[in-house]
């Protein structure tokens, strides 16, 4: 079980460097994002998605491993399991890397978002740009607001 443990641990030595690596490569885009230097954002999306590779190779060589290493690991389960093995640092360095990739989760959707509402900004200059009016939004006799096209009757007389 030892072996086990040593390798599961050089694993996750592996992914803490990596995380640690995504984290600045995503503060780096939230930066980049908000100047829209757009050829320095695709040069760290790609970085950015051969880090996310590696992890994602390596999570399916540390799921092999659990697998082969005869403590019944199921998926939810895998911290309650490596604690009955007893080994401090192992549990340190899976802590480390839940709460670091936790960090690169929330990084990612702040990015995300702001990806969507500039991507909404652009699409509502380009209608103005162009002339184009997507139906009104005018507020109907319940107080809602409804969609209202050339088409639609407002109201009768």
């Amino acid at each position: 079980m030892a072996s086990f443990a040593d390798e599961l641990k050089q694993l996750l030595k592996q992914d803490i460097v990596d995380l640690e690596t995504l984290k600045e490569l995503l503060e780096q885009e939230r930066h980049t994002l908000t100047t829209r230097n757009t050829d320095k954002i695709n040069q760290l999306a790609k970085v950015k998605s051969q880090t996310v590779s590696q992890l994602e190779q390596r999570a399916k060589i540390k799921a092999r491993l659990m697998a082969q290493s005869g403590l019944d690991v199921r998926p939810g389960q895998v911290e309650s399991k490596l604690v009955t093995l007893e080994d401090s640092e192992l549990m340190h360095l899976w802590h480390d890397s839940r709460q670091r990739l936790s960090v690169c989760q929330e990084q990612n959707a702040v990015n995300g978002n702001i990806i969507v509402q500039s991507s909404q900004r652009v699409n509502k200059l380009m209608m103005i740009i162009r002339g184009q009016s997507k139906t009104q939004h005018l507020y109907g006799q319940q107080g809602k607001a409804q969609a209202y096209n050339s088409s639609q009757r407002i109201g009768e007389a």
